[in-house]
C-alpha cells in the first residue's frame, strides 16, 4: 500500500465529503424558496447530507491512519498503539484531530435513520460541519505556523475554507439539480436556486481570492514541486471563475428567457448542465491539487 496516495486520497474525500455536508446544509437557507417554519430539506438533499456526514467521519479517520503510517515510516503505523498514541497525544495535529473525530463521529450518528431533517438537527449539522471546516486550520502548514502572523495565516485559511465549502457544497447540490431538470421539468426551481447563489458565489469568490492572497504559500517558487502544483491549482481556479461568470452573466438569464417565453428551454438546459458539470469537475481538481499540496514541503 502506498502511505503516500493513501494520505492523499484521505485528504480529498475528507474536504470533498466536508464541503458537501457544510455548503449542502447551508443551501436551502438561499438557495430554496423558504417555507413558514425555515427552509425544508428536500429527501434527496437529505440523503446527500447523511452519505456527506459518514464519509467525513470515515475520512477523518484514515487522514489520521494514514498520518502515523507516514510518520513512522511503514502502513504497519496504521495499527501500532504506540506510533498512534505518540500521534494524538504528542503532536498538535492529533490533538485537534482527536477532538474533530469526536465531533465528526457525533454529526455521522446524528444522522442515522431515514425521513426528513428537522430544522434543530439541521442547524445542529450546520454548526458542526463548520466547526470542522474552519478548525482544519489549526493543523498542516497553517497549524505548524509559529511566526509573527501565525494567527493571520490561520485566520485566512479557516475563510478560505469556509468559503470553499460554500462554493463546493453548492456546485454538487447544482449537479444534482440540473441532471433532475432534464428529465422531471423542474427547471423552474433550479433557476431559482442559481439566480439566489450570485450574491453568496461572488462573496465566496472574493473571499477566497483574498485569503489566497494572505496566504504565505502563494509565493511559493515555480521551480519546486509545491509551486507548480500550486499554479496549476490557481489555472484551475481561474477556469471556475470564467465558467461561473458565464453561468450568471449568460447562460442564467437565457435560461430565465426560456422559461418567460416557453421556448429554446432545452438548449439553456443543456448549456448550464454541460457548464456547471464542468466546472463541478474543475472543483474536484483543485479539491485533489489541495489535498496533493498538504503533503509537500511548503515554502
Amino acid at each position: 500500500m502506498n502511505v503516500a496516495a493513501g494520505l492523499i486520497a484521505s485528504r480529498f474525500v475528507h474536504y470533498l465529503a466536508l464541503s458537501v455536508l457544510f455548503g449542502g446544509a447551508l443551501f436551502p437557507f438561499y438557495g430554496m424558496a423558504s417555507r413558514a417554519g425555515g427552509p425544508r430539506i428536500p429527501s434527496w438533499l437529505a440523503l446527500l447530507l447523511r452519505l456527506a456526514a459518514w464519509l467525513t467521519f470515515l475520512s477523518a479517520l484514515s487522514w489520521l491512519l494514514f498520518t502515523a503510517a507516514n510518520m513512522s515510516g511503514n502502513v504497519s503505523g496504521m495499527t501500532d498503539p504506540g506510533v498512534l498514541s505518540l500521534v494524538l497525544l504528542d503532536t498538535g495535529f492529533g490533538r485537534v484531530w482527536a477532538v474533530r473525530l469526536v465531533l465528526a463521529a457525533g454529526l455521522a450518528v446524528l444522522m442515522l435513520g431515514g425521513g426528513e431533517i428537522g430544522r434543530r438537527r439541521h442547524y445542529v449539522v450546520l454548526a458542526g460541519a463548520l466547526l470542522l471546516l474552519t478548525s482544519i486550520a489549526l493543523t498542516g502548514h497553517a497549524g505548524s505556523d509559529t511566526g509573527r502572523f501565525s494567527f493571520l495565516h490561520r485566520a485566512a485559511d479557516a475563510i478560505h475554507l469556509i468559503a470553499a465549502g460554500v462554493w463546493i457544497g453548492a456546485l454538487i447540490v447544482f449537479s444534482r439539480m440540473v441532471l433532475a431538470a432534464l428529465h422531471c421539468g423542474s427547471a423552474t426551481s433550479f433557476h431559482y436556486a442559481l439566480a439566489q447563489f450570485s450574491g453568496t458565489g461572488t462573496a465566496a469568490v472574493v473571499a477566497l481570492v483574498a485569503t489566497g492572497l494572505i496566504n504565505p504559500g502563494f509565493l511559493a517558487s515555480l521551480s519546486t514541486p509545491y509551486g507548480r502544483l500550486l499554479l496549476a491549482k490557481l489555472g484551475m481556479f481561474g477556469c471556475m471563475l470564467m465558467l461561473a461568470a458565464v453561468n450568471r452573466f449568460w447562460l442564467t438569464p437565457r435560461l430565465a428567457l426560456a422559461l418567460h417565453s416557453g421556448t429554446g428551454l432545452g438548449a439553456a438546459t443543456g448549456l448550464l448542465r454541460a457548464s456547471v458539470l464542468i466546472e463541478t469537475a474543475l472543483a474536484l481538481l483543485v479539491l485533489l491539487s489541495v489535498a496533493w499540496l498538504g503533503t509537500l514541503a511548503p515554502p
